[in-house]
């Protein structure tokens, strides 16, 4: 199974009156690149959500927003923080000892304390937020990666469809290159004719020439390796997994073999197949950069 890099998730996880949303957004990119966008509260959070995108993703770019809603029914709720009012207690406790005073300050005095009460998020437990940010990305990692399966399964049918049309090229030019001998010596003989008398020029010599410019022409050893090249790029559609890299390299040595069929070709009918060939190449290189 191979993936696609570009993807979208979508998470949303809440509990005790507080709500965390993320989203992920990416296209392709030769190495892991994230771009974050944490909502506010959230900045501390940003490297804890680095780190668990970085441990699902390989490759692309990647775009993340994260962001918390607050419940309408407890954002403006105020919240004892628990660690102030402690202090607080402790330093008054300090305060009357020191300054020997008897009367116990009034709950007027306590609420206006600075800190002591808070809203919305400014009092939700840290360790509590980590795990709803968390399990929101968890969520749209999940559904991010679907969707890159289901991209990559696209694309892997039509990479196999383009591999077939070029086997079946290759299969043609093998054949138009099987006559090439007999064609090169009908137009030698008749440059021959143009240019001198009949049998000014020896059949002996008039085929060791026909054998020189067949040599020059024969694209054997390309074809060869050609298919090599796309049984190989078949076989890492095989295995699956992160292809990406592999079936480029794969990719520049067809694209080496297409131009040099090209250079060779000493027909039409080859040259316009050969332009056929490396036409496809260029579209599976397209396709392939969208790879993990």
């Amino acid at each position: 199974m191979i993936e696609s890099m570009t993807g979208f998730g979508r998470g949303l996880a809440e509990a005790d009156g507080l709500q965390v949303r993320a989203e992920l957004r990416a296209v392709n990119s030769r190495f892991f690149e994230a771009q974050l966008r944490m909502g506010s509260g959230l900045q501390q959070l940003e490297t804890a959500v680095r780190e668990r995108l970085q441990s699902r993703l390989a490759r692309g770019k990647v775009a993340a927003q994260v962001e918390l809603v607050r419940d309408v029914t407890a954002a403006d709720s105020p919240v004892l923080n628990e660690a102030a009012a402690r202090g607080f207690a402790r330093e008054l406790q300090r305060l009357k000892q020191i300054a020997g005073l008897d009367a116990d300050a009034d709950w007027a005095t306590w609420v206006r304390l600075p800190g002591l009460l808070v809203t919305g998020t400014a009092g939700a437990d840290e360790q509590r937020l980590t795990e709803l940010v968390l399990t929101a990305v968890d969520q749209a990692l999940e559904e991010f990666a679907a969707m890159r399966v289901a991209e990559g399964q696209a694309l892997e049918r039509d990479l196999r469809g383009r591999v077939a049309a070029i086997g079946a090229s290759l299969q043609q030019i093998e054949a138009l290159a099987a006559l090439q001998g007999d064609r090169i010596r009908a137009r030698l003989r008749e440059r021959v004719a143009a240019l001198l008398q009949p049998g000014q020029v020896p059949e002996e010599r008039l085929a060791l020439e026909v054998v020189l410019v067949a040599e020059r022409c024969d694209i054997t050893e390309e074809i060869v390796r050609f298919r090599s090249h796309n049984a190989q790029f078949l076989a890492a559609l095989d295995r699956g997994g992160e292809v990406g890299r592999r079936l480029g390299f794969l990719l520049q040595e067809m694209n080496r073999e297409a131009n040099t069929i090209d250079s060779k070709a000493n027909d039409v009918e080859i040259l316009h197949l050969a332009v056929a060939v490396k036409e496809e190449v260029e579209k599976l290189r397209e396709q392939v950069q969208n790879l993990v």
